[in-house]
């Protein structure tokens, strides 16, 4: 008896709270999808990079348990809205002599059957979802989507089946605590009861919302004015500005909201808005806290995936600037050696007995620090803000220099023409973008450079911003001096540069590659003791990608779970009003409203409801990038994929909020 109790519970549950069975389902669905990425044939082509799958495996690891508890928290206050929708229905039971016991068991099939249901769909659904993002990973790492395969991860499958089913075992536990609290004439009485309203002063309401936008005013001023490189004790204080004034914004905003709109009567009095207004008030003023949470997990969902996007453009976009050479290589100097040769790596490479080929085009050249530091040049045009965005002790560290013979044999391995230096000349070399802010104002008012009591003229117009070497995503910034240069010099690396033949490509590839790898792990520490740092154009392009993929794979899989989590709360809360709102409703069709009044009312509500933390989520954002907009680029293609998702998920949220809602007053009796 009690299954079949069960079994129609739940399949009237589903007609009318589809978006609970659509959200555990999605929620499932990404889960696996995500997980399984480490068993994607675009991951498996790069198990040789130990090193890059140890991070993503335990990022993905880390990622999960995170997830796991904000599903588990979204699935749980899912429940508390189904139980409270149904406190009547559950009073009925107990009025006919059915214990609290035996509703609890009735609830916990209930559970067992849409757990069972949500994972077998959602990790169905997963399977599908997750060969579309082993493509996309695939695109980001420049796999070989020839060698593409279909894979049904197990190992996935069974970590979805454990986590979910500890988080529904939870909601078991839930469901039965809640029941054991709940009195028979609460239950029978709950569609009776009226939300509590928090805040009833308008003028209070009024002065709290002015308190709340000063106090996010003053938070974005600060934020935009230190971005993130704050001190610590200012980044909180800024940070908890922001989240008290976003909660007095939500605590104040519907009594402020109705304040203002009753001005106008033409508004206020038109249709049924006044049922609008006062329905959305009550639900603002009741669900303040819930709604602030919303607004801060929506402003993170943005972020993240604004972030995700943009940086993987600007990794893609400066690694492919400063990837110049087919392989590159640096011997970091011991000036307190006294063996000249342990700071030569072109020695270093003879007592290998490791050659170049005919067909492998190289330059030696040295790296050298000047007795002058990036402070000394460039203080009096750089701003307080630049000075604080540049990296830890690079402002007072001296600058680095190449010599000019070694600059034009560098740039001779690319094809260019070799470049006249006089002595008195030097050139400037930069793609530092908080550097390359403060050189044309300083080239252009300067056009000198004071070395050691001797002045150089800069010879270049702008910044030159090709590399010397295969530095990725790294910035430089270093002069290019005449070789008759007389100050003072300090050995920084030696380094060489290659360039492949086409025709042998793939045999200096595998060669230059093991010759690095071996550097890497040590295996020439009897030969020469140097620490000796190199890599191909190929093996950057790999560490840059998986960079690349793991910014984007972390942003979408938070990205979509904060969404998703996001709207479903709303849905639900919307859901669990048109529950409680059904007499309002009936009031409305006694007196004569007309059913596309109450449709249209329905839309304006929700639509509002929807918008509102998304408006202010969406402010918070464009502040917060753009307090960061040193480390990013705007670029259309990030805010157009970031606003897709956004309005493909809450659009779809919203749309069947409103669809659920109208559904539950349209089938309700007279």
């Amino acid at each position: 008896m009690f299954s079949k109790i069960a079994i129609n519970n739940v399949k009237r549950s589903f007609r009318d709270y589809s978006i609970y069975f659509l959200t555990l389902t999605l929620a499932v669905c990404i889960f696996y999808s995500f997980n399984s990425i480490e068993s994607q044939n675009a991951i498996l082509e790069l198990n040789k990079n130990k090193t890059f799958m140890l991070t993503i495996n335990k990022l993905i690891a880390g990622t999960s348990v995170f997830v796991s508890f904000v599903l588990g928290g979204l699935i749980i206050y899912a429940n508390k809205f189904l139980i409270k929708k149904r406190k009547k229905e559950l009073g009925i039971y107990m009025t006919l002599g059915m214990s609290k016991g035996k509703i609890s068991k009735i609830l916990i099939l209930e559970t067992l059957l849409i757990g069972v249901l949500s994972l077998m769909v959602g990790i169905v659904l997963g399977i599908i979802a997750s060969q579309g993002l082993s493509v996309l990973v695939a695109n980001i790492l420049s796999v070989d989507l020839n060698k593409y395969k279909f894979i049904i991860s197990l190992s996935s499958v069974i970590k979805s089946v454990v986590y979910f089913g500890l988080i529904f075992l939870l909601v078991m536990i839930f469901n039965q605590f809640t029941i054991s609290k709940y009195k028979l004439i609460d239950m029978l009485h709950a569609a009776k009861k009226n939300e509590e309203v928090k805040l009833k002063n308008s003028f209070v309401s009024v002065l709290i919302f002015i308190l709340s936008v000063g106090l996010i005013a003053v938070a974005y001023t600060r934020i935009l004015k230190t971005g993130l490189n704050a001190e610590n004790a200012d980044l909180i204080v800024t940070i908890m500005m922001g989240v008290i004034g976003t909660l007095f914004f939500f605590f104040s905003l519907s009594n402020f909201f109705i304040h203002i709109v009753q001005k106008s009567k033409k508004i206020y009095l038109k249709d049924i808005n006044i049922f609008v207004l006062r329905q959305i008030n009550n639900k603002i003023n009741t669900n303040f806290l819930s709604m602030t949470l919303i607004c801060l997990m929506l402003f993170l969902t943005i972020t993240l995936l604004f972030a995700a996007f943009d940086i993987k453009g600007s990794i893609d976009r400066n690694s492919a600037e400063n990837r110049a050479f087919d392989a590159s290589a640096f011997l970091v100097v011991n000036n307190e050696t006294k063996d000249p040769k342990v700071n030569d790596i072109e020695e270093y490479l003879n007592d290998l007995n490791f050659t170049f080929e005919a067909y492998e085009k190289h330059a030696f050249y040295s790296d050298y620090k000047l007795n002058i530091t990036v402070e000394d040049l460039l203080s009096k045009y750089l701003s307080k803000q630049e000075q604080v965005d540049l990296e830890d002790n690079y402002l007072d560290g001296e600058l680095s220099a190449i010599k000019i013979s070694d600059y034009n044999s560098i740039i001779k391995l690319k094809g260019q023409e070799a470049i006249d230096l006089k002595e008195n000349e030097v050139l400037v070399v930069s793609n530092y973008s908080q550097v390359n802010s403060a050189l044309p104002e300083y080239m252009k008012n300067e056009k000198i450079i004071n070395i050691d009591n001797k002045t150089y003229t800069i010879k270049n117009e702008a910044p030159i911003e090709e590399s010397i070497k295969n530095t990725g995503s790294a910035k430089f910034f270093y002069l290019v001096i005449p070789d008759t240069f007389n100050g003072g010099l300090q050995l920084e690396f030696t380094s060489f540069n290659v360039m492949y033949d086409d025709n042998n490509s793939e045999i200096s590839e595998e060669k230059f590659s093991t010759l690095f790898t071996n550097f890497s792990e040590d295996k020439y520490r009897d030969i020469n003791p140097a620490l000796v740092i190199g890599s191909t154009r190929d093996q950057l392009k790999d560490k840059e990608n998986g960079m690349a993929a793991i910014v984007v794979f972390l942003g979408l899989f938070l990205g979509l779970i904060f969404i998703i989590s996001s709207a479903a709360v709303m849905a639900l809360q919307q859901l669990s009003d048109a529950s409680d709102s059904l007499e309002r409703y009936k009031s409305l069709r006694r007196i004569g409203v007309t059913e596309k009044l109450i449709n249209k009312a329905i839309l304006r509500q929700s639509l509002i409801y929807f918008l509102v933390p998304l408006g202010l989520a969406v402010v918070h954002s464009i502040v917060g990038i753009r307090a960061e907009s040193g480390n990013f680029t705007f670029h259309y293609q990030s805010i157009i994929v970031s606003s897709l998702l956004l309005v493909i998920i809450y659009g779809g949220y919203f749309y069947a909020t409103y669809v659920g809602v109208k559904n539950i007053v349209k089938n309700s009796s007279y």
